[in-house]
C-alpha cells in the first residue's frame, strides 16, 4: 500500500495497493462497492505528478527534510523532555511521545494548543487502553528552526498537566 498524501500534498488523497489472489479479489470488491471509481481528473492529476521530470528530485528533497525534522524534533525531546521516551520512527511524518505515567494526555493537548503547540492524544490513534498516555506529534509541516521552542512550549503543558 502507498499513498501520494504525503509525498504530493495533504489534500490529494489518491493511493495505491498491490495485492493478488483472494486479497486482491476482496479489495476489488470492496472498492467496487465503496467509491467505484476515482474521479478522472484526479487520476490524471496523481499521474501527471508522478511522472513529472522533478517527481524524484522532490521525493528526495522531502526525504532530506522529514529526517532534518525528525532529527530536531528528537533533540529536543531528549532535552526538554527526559521524562518522556519515544520510538525513532522508522518513515512518515509522525513520532509517537509516551508521557510519564498518570499524566493526562487531553489536558497536555489543551496547554499545548493553549500555548501555541498542536499535539493528538494518542488515545485516539489506539485500539484499546494504552499502557501508558502517548501523544502524537506530527513533524510534517513544522519548519526546523522553530522545533526546539515547540518542544519548549510543549514541556510547560506537560508540566501543568501532571
Amino acid at each position: 500500500m502507498t499513498s501520494l498524501t504525503k509525498a504530493g500534498a495533504p489534500s490529494l488523497r489518491v493511493g495505491a495497493i498491490a495485492a493478488r489472489g483472494p486479497v486482491l479479489q476482496r479489495i476489488a470488491a470492496m472498492r467496487l462497492v465503496d467509491d467505484f471509481f476515482v474521479a478522472r481528473p484526479l487520476q490524471e492529476t496523481a499521474v501527471e505528478l508522478v511522472t513529472s521530470a522533478g517527481w524524484q528530485a522532490h521525493l528526495r528533497s522531502l526525504a532530506t527534510a522529514l529526517r532534518q525534522r525528525l532529527e530536531a524534533l528528537a533533540v529536543a525531546l531528549d532535552t526538554r523532555l527526559p521524562d518522556c521516551s519515544f520510538p525513532r520512527p522508522a518513515g512518515g511524518v509522525c513520532l509517537w511521545l509516551q508521557l510519564p505515567r498518570g499524566t493526562d494526555e487531553v489536558a497536555v493537548v489543551e496547554q499545548g494548543l493553549a500555548h501555541g503547540v498542536a499535539a493528538s492524544p494518542g488515545r485516539l490513534y489506539t485500539i484499546g487502553e494504552p499502557e501508558l498516555p502517548h501523544l502524537r506529534l506530527s513533524f510534517a509541516a513544522i519548519d526546523t528552526p522553530v522545533i526546539d521552542e515547540a518542544v519548549r512550549r510543549l514541556a510547560g503543558a506537560v508540566a501543568q498537566a501532571k
